[in-house]
């Protein structure tokens, strides 16, 4: 990366209680939960600092408690900031362990009217005992509940839940290497796996005849359709459900057979029964995007029963941290 510096585009920083029970706010230390205070980080977006500084300001000034893990007590749990890199866009999200904030509306009018980037600010409802960061339920305090930002010319909506690269710098770069592996005529029907908003597939829309993505989650699929409007695109379907449960029922029912598919897991890779489903079909090229070497050599392994490896490159995705993102492409035997 060019400028491997305060790239991410989203922050999220747990807010916590110290020992001598006052409230705090930072990253967790490796493999714990005790939380680092943190002055200002080298590779966090420098305006969603700024902003996550003032929130918690503000929560400290009005004596907002902090979460409580071994009591499971306390307020805010995590702020979490977004910004579209290209249109400036900013949404907050509060995490919380209660539905009231205290102060809420004075907390809207302060940081709104300190940064008006900040376009919808929205309360995440998480009173479970467990390690992930959102629960299920949203309300927008103020906006709309989501932002834009562009990757290439293609314009996305990023709501809440959304996933979206975090370096959308490396992304457009991986992107392109993802539609150059595919060696795209404009003929294909291509397959966008574990589509989430449905970026990679719009991304390539214009070189393919036919996109068709699968997501689990059903705000995301939401989001792809809109996506897809939102640019004019009109040879794209998103659908709702596990890849390893839909793609073969959507291979057996609709009877399509993709000549491309793009596959982009999570870091746990792709389940064994979509790795079958993969051999069954039978598809031109596999190009695999992965956020994880391990399980991504582990697929590849499996699928080279019948695919050929030949092209694989790495993306500095991750500046500073050990995380590499992979594309790689396979080619039918």
């Amino acid at each position: 990366m060019d400028n491997p510096k305060y790239y991410r585009n989203k922050l999220v920083f747990p807010v916590g209680i110290k020992e001598d029970g006052t409230t705090c706010m930072g990253v967790f230390g490796e493999r714990s939960h005790r939380i680092i205070e943190v002055k200002d980080c080298l590779i966090q977006n420098k305006k969603c600092q700024q902003i996550a500084k003032d929130i918690f300001e503000f929560v400290k000034k009005h004596n907002i408690s902090g979460y409580d893990e071994k009591n499971l007590t306390g307020i805010l749990r995590h702020i979490v900031i977004r910004i579209g890199i290209k249109t400036n866009e900013i949404m907050v999200t509060l995490v919380v362990n209660e539905s009231d904030i205290p102060n809420e509306n004075m907390l809207i009018e302060e940081i709104t009217k300190k940064h008006s980037e900040i376009k919808t600010i929205v309360k995440n409802l998480n009173n479970k005992n467990t390690n992930v960061i959102f629960g299920k339920e949203n309300k927008v305090i103020y906006g709309n509940g989501y932002i834009y930002d562009y990757l290439g010319d293609k314009k996305f909506k990023i709501s809440p839940m959304s996933f979206y690269q975090v370096n959308p710098i490396q992304t457009e770069k991986l992107y392109k290497k993802a539609v150059e592996y595919a060696e795209l005529t404009g003929k294909e029907t291509i397959f966008d796996l574990y589509c989430g908003i449905g970026t990679i597939g719009i991304f390539a829309s214009d070189k393919v005849e036919k996109l068709y993505g699968i997501e689990t989650i059903p705000d995301a699929v939401e989001d792809a359709k809109e996506n897809a409007k939102l640019n004019g695109i009109e040879n794209a379907e998103f659908f709702v459900g596990n890849v390893e449960n839909e793609l073969p029922d959507f291979i057996s029912k609709r009877n399509i057979v993709p000549d491309v598919i793009f596959v982009d897991p999570p870091r746990k890779g792709c389940d064994r029964v979509a790795i079958e489903t993969l051999l069954k079909i039978k598809s031109n090229r596999i190009v695999y995007i992965s956020c994880n070497p391990a399980t991504l050599a582990r697929d590849l392994k499996l699928l080279e029963e019948k695919y050929e490896l030949k092209r694989i490159s790495i993306c500095d995705m991750f500046p500073y941290s050990s995380h590499i993102e992979c594309v790689t492409v396979l080619n039918l035997k």
